[in-house]
């Protein structure tokens, strides 16, 4: 199981990349300042890369794609698994009050998978993953994504199946903390990368510090190559 991350509000790099997409979509963002080109920090993660897929950082074991259903935004059962065939595959665990990372990832995802090629783009697949089931209800979850992707899949459940899920998949399990913060009574602690599937298994991440570029050359190559060892 990969280590989690939390994001770190003091990080003026952090405030300015998450901050420019939140603000223009209208979410939650930090309060600060920082200069051009900054990035978002992140603790955890695999260590190794391949020079394939710049940007993403590679798993020492591979992830296979889970057996696990869980509620679509249409108040239907969705099996990972199964649902997204053999398409490559994004999962992602977050919330819709993240104030940071996540609609920085969910940006991204959607700028990469427009700028991908018509037959490539429909060859992939985002999945999203509410960790804050209690407040992201199907249709919150729905008007959160469509910010940003309408073909985006957003998956809820109860607390034991959501654990169970990033259990299944590999991922930290995520857990609510309390802030102080004006208009929020807790925040969740999650996973801040995307678990890349390329059919079946998965091999990659991609980081949040991952550039747009950088996601829809590694898509576009997972697409048409699949996985390419180093």
């Amino acid at each position: 199981m990969r280590p989690w991350h939390r994001s770190d509000r003091r990080l003026s790099s952090l405030v300015v990349a998450a901050g420019l997409v939140a603000g223009a979509l209208g979410l939650s963002a930090c309060s600060g300042s920082g200069g051009p080109g900054a990035i978002v920090s992140q603790v955890g993660g695999p260590p190794e890369t391949n020079s394939h897929y710049p940007g993403a950082l590679t798993f020492p074991n591979v992830y296979s794609k889970p057996d696990v259903t869980l509620t679509d935004t249409e108040d239907q059962p969705f099996n990972i698994a199964r649902d997204t065939g053999t398409k490559v595959t994004l999962v992602y665990f977050g919330y819709t009050h993240c104030p940071d990372l996540c609609p920085l990832n969910m940006y991204s995802a959607a700028t990469a998978i427009r700028a991908m090629p018509a037959d490539d783009r429909r060859q992939v697949q985002m999945v999203f993953v509410t960790t804050d089931p209690a407040r992201d209800t199907p249709s919150v979850i729905q008007t959160w994504l469509s910010h940003f992707s309408t073909a985006f899949t957003g998956l809820t459940g109860t607390i034991p199946q959501i654990r169970s899920a990033e259990q299944a998949i590999g991922m930290p399990l995520s857990f609510a903390e309390k802030v102080t913060s004006p208009g929020s009574s807790y925040e969740i602690v999650h996973a801040g990368y995307v678990l890349v599937y390329t059919q079946k298994t998965a091999h990659l991440e991609f980081p949040a510090e991952i550039t747009v570029s950088e996601e829809t050359h590694d898509l576009v190559s997972l697409v048409r190559d699949g996985w390419q060892p180093s």
